[in-house]
């Protein structure tokens, strides 16, 4: 997983973030709409939505277990998919 910050001037992840915003479909049902508006490949599309998530779960080691903001007690952080917690 890369721990640089997310591409915000990629036009393909700004639409992404845009189509997530709306609730219209699950991440990995974005790949015809990318095939849509940007004319890429399945493949191409699928790729883009892959880097997409990846820079999502992306998250700096000290902040992996945050306080929580009524209790203060740290939260454990998520388990990567496809790991059992």
């Amino acid at each position: 997983m890369s721990s640089k910050a997310p591409d915000r001037s990629n036009p393909c992840f700004k639409f992404l973030r845009r189509l997530q915003g709306g609730g219209r479909s699950n991440m990995y049902g974005a790949i015809p709409y990318l095939i849509t508006e940007f004319g890429c490949t399945r493949e191409d599309a699928f790729r883009i939505v892959c880097d997409w998530l990846d820079q999502q779960t992306a998250v700096p080691a000290e902040a992996a277990e945050a306080p929580s903001p009524r209790s203060g007690r740290k939260i454990p952080a998520k388990p990567t998919r496809g790991r059992a917690a």
